[in-house]
């Protein structure tokens, strides 16, 4: 693959008639990464722990909490990590490399691993989900690091695409071929997007001075100023992904339970919703990169939401199964919108050197999302007895997403606009 140059001046000078098409179609690989670990994850893990210890079901659970235990753990170590090694000129790539070698060697041992007992499963579990974890943050870091300004949106509406894409075309894999073979392909596929990063990717250079000022401790005071509002428009922001992870994870937890209860359809038969969010997510993810480089971030984030809603309530009413399959792709294109441009929003105004960091306390404010999100709406549920109000719950939460965008001041993170001497001292407690 031919390598990719990257400015190492300041990306908002890039030439505006200028689309970076093979960065972004590089960066996108981290997408395709978790669309082909993801759905096989879901599928395979869990029959495989049952498998293991039986019919146990609490340490069925404590197994199944090791992903999220290692998320916890290592996205806010990893940030920090991947900002001083910036600092110091080594750059954030060679993390996200380790964490996909890591994850690839997980995703071949894993299903191999029943087969030697229950700790040598246990072990290949923590190496994957290690892998995983480990590259998060720093490769949302490196997105804004080698992308332009400009073209961010493009950038994860690539990342967006590649990983619906990779999402069906793994889960089909894995229904036709099996656990075995899927899961092989699936680690040889990580390696070839880790080579793909490693000979085509170049970090921008960093001015050696910075490396001084990067310490945990002035990483931690950034944060906690970020979060305090320090940064015009950053609370809201947090606000609205939280939402916009607490309908994603509605939709993905209790959908088929509903599907179920409302149409009466056989629990085989849910997997054609799943298929449609699948297939609105690919149709809409690279629109929604061009919509928010034409008419603004902010705009086509609240475009997004309303249209979700509004799909969301229409779903709510619709008494038959043939019309929520349209309403469905309609709606996961509507909320490609907020997925795509929610995080080059965020990440504009943050200066380079601090971009570890908070793009740990954006990942933990989804992973937030969806902690909270199972527990809040089956409390919900049971209140009422039944899930028919699934969409209207999830319109809910896509118009509390709307109203809390309406509190990021017009032009905040908006292309163009993120100088990092501007952002640095907005950062100062």
């Amino acid at each position: 693959m031919t390598e990719l140059s990257v400015r190492t001046q300041d990306e908002t000078t890039a030439p505006r008639s200028s689309i970076p098409y093979r960065i972004c179609l590089l960066i996108g690989l981290g997408g395709l990464f978790s669309g082909v670990t993801g759905p096989l994850l879901s599928t395979f893990i869990p029959p495989l722990v049952r498998d293991a210890l039986g019919d146990h079901r609490t340490a069925i659970g404590f197994v199944m909490a090791i992903d999220n235990v290692l998320l916890l753990l290592l996205i806010p170590w990893a940030g920090p990590a991947s900002d001083r090694a910036s600092a110091r000129g080594r750059g954030r790539l060679p993390i996200v490399l380790a964490g996909l070698v890591l994850s690839a060697l997980g995703m071949a041992l894993l299903p191999f691993s029943p087969g030697f007992g229950l700790p040598f499963l246990i072990g290949a579990i923590i190496v994957l989900h290690t892998g995983i974890n480990l590259q998060r943050s720093p490769f949302q870091a490196l997105v804004a690091d080698v992308v332009p300004s400009r073209h961010r949106s493009l950038a994860t509406g690539s990342i967006t695409f590649q990983m619906c894409f990779g999402a069906i075309a793994f889960l089909m894999l894995g229904r036709v071929l099996g656990m075995r073979p899927a899961f092989l392909i699936a680690s040889g596929s990580v390696l070839v997007i880790a080579a793909a990063f490693m000979f085509g990717l170049r970090e921008p250079k960093v001015v050696q001075s910075q490396a001084a000022e990067v310490t945990f401790r002035s990483l931690a005071e950034a944060a906690w100023s970020a979060v305090r509002g320090a940064i015009p428009g950053m609370r809201p922001i947090f606000v609205a992904v939280l939402m916009l992870q607490l309908t994603f994870q509605t939709f993905t937890t209790w959908y088929a339970l509903h599907a179920v209860e409302r149409f009466g359809i056989k629990p085989q038969d849910v997997t054609i919703g799943f298929i449609a969010w699948a297939i609105g997510g690919v149709a809409g993810a690279l629109p929604a990169g061009v919509i928010g480089t034409r008419i603004g971030r902010r705009n086509a984030i609240l475009i997004g939401f309303a249209t979700m809603g509004a799909c969301m309530i229409a779903l709510d009413r619709v008494t038959q199964m043939n019309y929520v399959i349209p309403l469905l792709a309609l709606a996961s294109a509507s909320w490609a919108l907020p997925t795509v441009n929610a995080y080059p929003l965020f990440v504009e105004p943050v200066p380079r050197q601090l971009r570890g960091v908070l793009a740990s306390l954006y990942l933990l404010c989804m992973a937030l999302g969806g902690a909270i999100g199972d527990p809040l709406n089956g409390r919900i549920f049971d209140l009422l007895n039944g899930y028919r109000a699934l969409f209207l719950l999830m319109a809910c939460y896509s118009a509390l997403a709307f109203v809390a965008m309406l509190f990021v001041p017009r032009g905040v993170g908006e292309a163009d606009t993120g100088h990092d001497a501007v952002a640095e001292s907005a950062l100062l407690p």
